[in-house]
């Protein structure tokens, strides 16, 4: 099947930036075709926690978050749907003294950022969030916290992208980009067609699309990884962070939802992720994250694991996103490898129509920091060296 009437653009990826990208394009005039291997935001975007926070946001991309969660909280004004957002607190805890010196070092680079994050005590916490365990001795607090139902996300985008015109093609797997008339032509297994402007949003395989042109972005591969409980009686509102150890939030229907474990857990090829993934590692990080979920809310003891699972995300060398240009390729962009890319991708979509559409973004989406062209021939990101970055 192949499309005759040429596309102005064409996004490869349907996560959350893939489909703000392609809608605000829609809205601004342009016939948009969407290609997503899975079904819209059934990746990262729909595997993640749905958190919207300051307080693991790095201090780069702190102003895009905070217009980011904006967003979330008036979807209905842009996707004409209610994503659930729910306004709480957030608190990154501390078990000792040093840690929270370290908490304080970090959360500074974000409050100058414009995030509102103030340190406390462990007796103010608690005052906060009652069932919080007396070992807690300090905290990162912020009033601006958060999250979306990241679950039904791309739900809410499949019905207002087919409203606003895109032709999406979801369970399409796209095979290559090429040289074509009127820009560039978009292959998959059963057609093609042609577009002036590609804009590749794929995150942990925009290494191997970036292949397709001759480019070689190093990115890494992290397992995330997400576990649920059973419904228990209400504990606590706030959304809870340990650094380099768990996320914890309680929704309304009573589940507690605990993101991450100990230790770090990589893949070589997202294709082949599932085999790839150690299954000791899996078991371990579920285990882990109820261990320190039950030290952080000891009342958390009443409840049961009920599911795990997994999604990946990608890391380039120096933790930033990729935005921008195709190196050497005229009419090609990357959007890819945003951390907080959940929190931001509504932002970073409508930016990034804005500067395809010859509007003034907002603020910059095309910054020397985010240029793709600055990792090639970077070593990869270092593992061992994944603690917290601010």
């Amino acid at each position: 099947m192949s499309s005759s009437q040429p596309f102005d653009a064409a996004i490869i990826g349907g996560g959350v930036i893939g489909c703000a990208t392609a809608l605000n394009l829609a809205c601004g005039g342009m016939r948009v075709a969407l290609f997503e291997s899975d079904g819209l935001c059934r990746a990262a975007s729909g595997r993640n926690a749905g958190t919207l926070t300051m307080l693991y946001t790095r201090a780069s991309l702190i102003p895009y978050a905070i217009r980011g969660r904006e967003m979330w909280r008036d979807a209905a004004e842009w996707l004409s749907r209610d994503a659930g957002f729910h306004h709480r607190h957030g608190m990154e805890l501390a078990f000792s003294e040093e840690v929270t010196e370290e908490l304080a070092v970090q959360h500074r680079l974000r409050s100058e950022a414009g995030a509102p994050i103030e340190m406390i005590g462990g007796n103010r916490a608690r005052e906060i969030e009652p069932a919080l365990s007396g070992d807690i001795v300090g905290a990162a607090y912020s009033e601006v916290d958060g999250y979306a139902k990241s679950y039904g996300i791309g739900i809410l985008f499949h019905a207002a992208l087919k409203e606003a015109g895109v032709t999406v093609h979801d369970g399409t797997p796209v095979l290559g980009v090429e040289p074509g008339p009127g820009g560039h032509v978009v292959r998959w297994a059963v057609g093609q067609a042609s577009a002036r402007l590609v804009v590749m949003t794929s995150n942990v395989w925009i290494g191997k699309m970036a292949a397709w042109f001759g480019v070689n972005f190093p990115i890494t591969i992290r397992v995330n990884q997400g576990t649920i409980s059973e419904r228990i009686r209400p504990l606590f509102n706030s959304i809870l962070r340990v650094p380099n150890e768990l996320s914890l939030k309680q929704f309304e229907d009573g589940t507690v939802l605990m993101g991450g474990g100990r230790g770090e857990h990589w893949v070589e090829d997202a294709d082949k992720g599932d085999a790839q993934q150690d299954i000791s590692i899996v078991k371990s990080k579920m285990a882990g994250a109820a261990e320190c979920a039950r030290r952080v809310i000891p009342a958390l003891r009443e409840g049961r694991v009920v599911r795990t699972w997994t999604g990946y995300e990608g890391f380039t060398p120096d933790n930033q996103p990729l935005i921008g240009p195709m190196p050497g390729v005229e009419g090609v962009f990357v959007a890819a490898c945003i951390r907080s890319g959940f929190t931001i991708g509504p932002f970073a979509g409508r930016l990034l129509a804005d500067q395809f559409l010859g509007r003034e973004p907002e603020m910059p989406i095309f910054s020397p920091a985010f240029d793709p062209a600055r990792v090639v021939g970077m070593e990869p990101y270092d593992r061992e060296a994944s603690a917290q970055i601010a």
